[in-house]
């Protein structure tokens, strides 16, 4: 293993430390009964609990196969689960900002320009978040009536962020979609200062507001596309909700039924998407238990976040150091001249 291998698991080793310490000071006051009730888990349902939360992970790369085929008919699922993991490295190890940019390089690297690349992932972003809106008011409007009832005062902090959330989505799907709010929003760019700094973020800004409202525009006319991706977001969605359910279940909990955690769990998922976050952590952490503490004591929701955390974010993170090295080192022998894997 050459020196920028050993420095990319030298700075996952570091990340997965300081996450697992924060964890630990955030519960640090119940942290020996949260302890006590992961290790009564068995080890076959935790199994299954990592393999839910890899699936998610396999459906993202399906949505990111359809749409990336649109313009690289050639590109293949293995190369979209890179794409995937790639994302989540990138995440995680970059503190949210080289995500897109590294997911970009690697479809530039497949064929695909690199305008046109990082419209796409933002396209998919995009998608993303308009999914979780539609499966939380799907949820809203069959089960609002038990969230009263049973959210007492604690329901309408929720409405609120709900729709402060759908607010925000809205806002994000006109300006894929409506000439003028791009033409705002880049009106809006021009404002930021006049320094030599600024004028590259701004070209580039700019330059990707363009793409994503080609991209759009053109996949606005592609209807059966819209619907598979429409479609497995809300699989991918159920999928990574049924998640806490699991993870209660292994604990012993059986307050809330399958559809009420599928809704509480949208809430959540919806709320934090609007929070700001680093590397991954903080909104989901703070609205899973602000949520599920309200139908079970603390400890209890804590021990059901940890585990939910395990499946959705420090097992993939592991997998995707594993496919950075992987690609990394395709890269280091080849100079990229063949990314097939």
């Amino acid at each position: 293993m050459g020196k920028k291998q050993w420095k990319t698991v030298a700075v996952s080793v570091a990340t997965l430390t300081l996450l697992s310490l924060l964890v630990f000071w955030v519960f640090r006051d119940h942290y020996q009964e949260i302890l006590q009730n992961i290790r009564d888990v068995s080890v076959g349902p935790l199994l299954f609990l990592l393999g839910m939360g890899i699936l998610y992970q396999l459906l993202e790369a399906a949505i990111c196969m359809i749409l990336v085929r649109r313009r690289l008919p050639v590109f293949s699922f293995s190369q979209a689960v890179e794409v995937v993991f790639l994302g989540v490295f990138g995440n995680v190890s970059t503190l949210s900002v080289g995500s897109v940019p590294m997911q970009s390089y690697y479809l530039q690297r497949c064929g695909l320009m690199a305008g046109r690349g990082i419209g796409t992932m933002t396209l998919e972003y995009v998608f993303h978040k308009s999914s979780v809106l539609l499966y939380t008011t799907a949820m809203l409007l069959l089960q609002g009536c038990w969230l009263s009832e049973s959210g007492g005062r604690f329901t309408g902090y929720l409405w609120l962020g709900y729709g402060i959330c759908a607010v925000i989505i809205v806002v994000l799907l006109l300006l894929c979609s409506w000439e003028k709010v791009q033409w705002l929003a880049a009106w809006l760019i021009d404002r930021l200062p006049h320094t030599e700094k600024w004028e590259g973020r701004k070209q580039l800004w700019k330059a990707n507001l363009a793409a994503l409202y080609i991209e759009s525009r053109q996949l606005l006319c592609d209807r059966p596309c819209i619907f598979k991706v429409l479609g497995l977001n809300g699989l991918k969605l159920c999928c990574l909700y049924c998640i806490p359910f699991l993870a209660m279940r292994m604990l012993g909990l059986s307050g809330l039924s399958f559809w009420q955690v599928q809704m509480l769990t949208a809430l959540m998922h919806l709320i934090s998407n609007a929070l700001p976050n680093v590397a991954g952590v903080g909104p989901v952490e703070f609205a899973f238990v602000l949520i599920f503490s309200h139908y079970m004591e603390y400890a209890q929701a804590s021990s059901a976040l940890i585990l939910y955390r395990i499946a959705t974010f420090f097992f993939p993170f592991i997998l995707s150091v594993i496919v950075f090295l992987r690609v990394q080192k395709r890269v280091l022998s080849t100079g990229f001249r063949n990314i097939e894997t």
